[in-house]
């Protein structure tokens, strides 16, 4: 089953969604996912000029039907709409901010009018924020969380059920003062090229199939390894967890949190670490799955498999 069909299917049973979830994914899609597409190819300071390029001037249903495309099941048709708009000689730093960060803001505007489900925005914003990471050289990607707030990004794993709940949980991040930054990636190289691409202090990983955890040990070793942030940390939660005890250390990660409150406490400490050794630090060494006990244990943080207290 190719990576959209599985999307499509994951989140097939959150279509009428609560208003409550509705706001909260839309303010996510303004003031996340926009910025984030209009901004990542912003030049760093002392970068040379750029070179000169053709203004892009969108005809009219241009945008809707770049947007249809990105829900569409044609991944190649996306990336090669883009590939024609930079052959004819438009800066991508432009075609990001006046066809791709708009476009997500249409399919957001089309959701709340309910002419579009939940699954079509969905995979419409996963494959911008694809498109983004495709496009853009990762060396220009680096460095873009603020130095004084703690960062973190949000992301399920692939297959993963309940994208609508990792929305909330993004707005309680953000509301404790945090960067936050919601990744939609839809398989695992997608999760490694979005943790290659930006220095965060902390993943929070949402698995919510018991039949995903055979495979996560190996997922979170792969982005540890990919992950700009050699000392990030790996805070995992979410429902598979729920239903089968374990440690952290089975899977790689940190610590397993399984309300938002303890997952926010026990990412800040998690984050305090990599604060207080620099990005300068050696990396954490972390134990492998394979030498992991067999009942719960803490994590590097201390902090282990929690709920709320």
């Amino acid at each position: 089953m190719s990576h959209v069909h599985q999307l499509r299917e994951a989140i097939r049973m959150e279509d009428g969604p609560s208003s409550q979830c509705k706001r909260s994914l839309l303010r996510v899609i303004d003031h996340q996912i926009i910025p984030q597409l209009s901004g990542v190819h912003e030049e760093r300071p002392g970068s040379g000029p750029s070179q000169p390029a053709r203004p892009l001037v969108l005809a009219d249903g241009v945008l809707a039907r770049f947007a249809a495309l990105c829900c569409a099941d044609d991944e190649q048709s996306c990336m090669a709409f883009i590939t024609d708009l930079l052959q004819d000689g438009h800066a991508l730093s432009d075609v990001l901010q006046n066809l791709v960060a708009p476009a997500a803001r249409h399919l957001g505007q089309q959701w709340d009018q309910d002419r579009i489900d939940f699954s079509a925005v969905a995979l419409g914003l996963a494959r911008m924020q694809a498109i983004a990471h495709h496009f853009v050289p990762l060396e220009r990607q680096t460095g873009r969380m603020a130095e004084d707030k703690f960062s973190i990004m949000l992301a399920a794993a692939p297959g993963t059920t309940h994208l609508l709940g990792l929305t909330m949980i993004q707005e309680l991040f953000a509301s404790d003062g945090w960067d936050v930054r919601l990744e939609l990636a839809t398989s695992p190289a997608d999760l490694q090229t979005a943790v290659a691409a930006d220095w965060m202090d902390v993943l929070g990983l949402s698995v919510g199939l018991t039949e995903q955890l055979d495979r996560l040990p190996a997922l979170v070793a792969d982005l540890r390894q990919r992950s700009l942030n050699p000392r990030m940390g790996v805070l995992l939660g979410g429902a598979a967890f729920q239903e089968a005890a374990s440690a952290p250390h089975a899977y790689g990660a940190d610590a397993i949190c399984l309300d938002p409150g303890s997952a926010i406490r026990t990412a800040r400490r998690m984050a305090m670490q990599v604060h207080a050794g620099g990005r300068d630090a050696p990396p954490v060494s972390h134990p492998s799955a394979a030498a992991a006990p067999d009942s719960d244990a803490a994590g590097s943080t201390g902090s282990g498999r929690q709920r709320a207290g």
